[in-house]
């Protein structure tokens, strides 16, 4: 998947996936997987430095996405219950990055890594404020 259908690929999985909670939660898994598949293919698309560090950060901007989207069961604890099987694919594309891509997959790795704590601290706040 190139870095155009990266960015959109997000957007575009809700409407794919339904609302069936079970399907919905297999079309999350084999997209964290098939992620990872690409992580580990960048290398493959022979691209220019620049444009292969910025594939890479949006692959793993992409699989955080999932993780703290749709890869949470239950907010409403001090530490929200996770999907392991959302969250599996995203952990193992760390040592991927880092194997493959160096420093480049390690600044990536931890880009999306810093914006998925974001994202989940943010959400977090967001609806044990609406509990209240």
């Amino acid at each position: 998947m190139h870095t155009q259908n990266v960015k959109t690929a997000a957007s575009e999985s809700t409407g794919r996936w339904g609302t069936d909670p079970k399907a919905r939660l297999a079309c999350v898994i084999a997209e964290q997987r098939s992620y990872l598949l690409e992580l580990c293919q960048v290398w493959n698309l022979q691209l220019s430095e620049d444009d292969e560090a910025e594939e890479v950060c949006n692959i793993l901007c992409a699989m955080s996405k999932n993780v703290w989207n749709e890869g949470v069961l239950d907010w409403m604890r001090d530490k929200p219950i996770m999907s392991f099987h959302i969250v599996q694919p995203w952990l193992e594309a760390k040592a991927c990055a880092v194997r493959l891509y160096g420093e480049t997959g390690f600044a990536a790795w931890t880009y999306a890594n810093k914006s998925l704590k974001d994202c989940m601290a943010f959400e977090g706040t967001m609806i044990r404020m609406d509990a209240c």
